[in-house]
């Protein structure tokens, strides 16, 4: 294991730094520190899963988004604004309730459910005291679910599934803020839902969370440094033994 707070890395050289190694696992919490640290040792020719390019889509909603909507893979209807009364705008034109949430972030953080315009005015004008990146306000309908589907993905398969649902009162269905899960079948649909959307944002080890339309699924979030503790106990499913199999995979090629 290597602590990515105690590199220093040489950006200038492309040879040095952690040549000794055939592939490096990208597990940092921190968005923005795993995102640069995987440009630099892309930059010196090491392999990184998951790659630079992928974390970059996945960890922003908005560029998921894009490449969900270029592929024509279904996601929830998305606008986006730029200021308050456009945002205001444009949530009236997806319709109470509806969601807004910052572009990067996760665990369900300042993820926000609109019921009125009343709610909404208070939550955009407090975004807009945060800083540039949350006056792009990134406004999501709400589909009429009460629970969500995670699908693990790695490399071309799907190995295991979840419902998540809210508890204690809260809408989010996030297992680290209180969500329960229960086993889910990998159906064709999710199956081949999960591994399109996984190929659009470059593949690799991914979380791709599906929420059940009046339509059908849709594809709402992938998360490029997935957890699956929760995953675990629910499927009983030896998720890091499936993710070293792949890495040596890799470290062969």
């Amino acid at each position: 294991m290597i602590d990515a707070k105690r590199l220093s890395l040489t950006a200038t050289d492309c040879n040095s730094d952690l040549q000794e190694y055939d592939v490096l696992l990208q597990r940092s919490v921190s968005y923005f520190r795993g995102l640069y640290l995987s440009a630099i040792l892309e930059n010196k020719g090491l392999q990184v899963i998951n790659s630079f390019e992928t974390a970059q889509t996945c960890g922003n909603k908005l560029l998921t988004t894009l490449a969900l909507t270029k592929a024509n893979i279904p996601t929830p209807k998305t606008l986006v604004s730029f200021a308050e009364d456009s945002a205001l705008e444009s949530l009236n034109d997806v319709g109470y309730p509806a969601v807004i949430k910052p572009l990067v972030g996760s665990w369900g953080r300042l993820v926000s459910l609109i019921n009125d315009e009343i709610v909404a005015t208070s939550v955009i004008e407090h975004k807009e005291m945060l800083g540039p990146l949350h006056k792009i306000h990134y406004i999501q309908e709400k589909v009429p679910s009460n629970r969500d589907i995670r699908a693990f993905v790695i490399g071309d398969d799907v190995v295991a599934a979840m419902y998540r649902k809210a508890n204690g009162g809260d809408w989010r269905t996030n297992i680290a803020r209180g969500g329960t899960a229960k086993i889910c079948e990998i159906t064709p649909e999710i199956k081949e839902l999960s591994l399109k959307a996984a190929k659009v944002v470059g593949g690799g080890i991914l979380g791709v969370d599906l929420l059940e339309d009046k339509e059908g699924l849709v594809v709402n979030e992938i998360n490029h440094t997935v957890e699956f503790k929760g995953l675990m106990e629910t499927t009983f499913v030896e998720i890091p033994e499936l993710i070293l199999d792949y890495i040596i995979e890799h470290a062969k090629d």
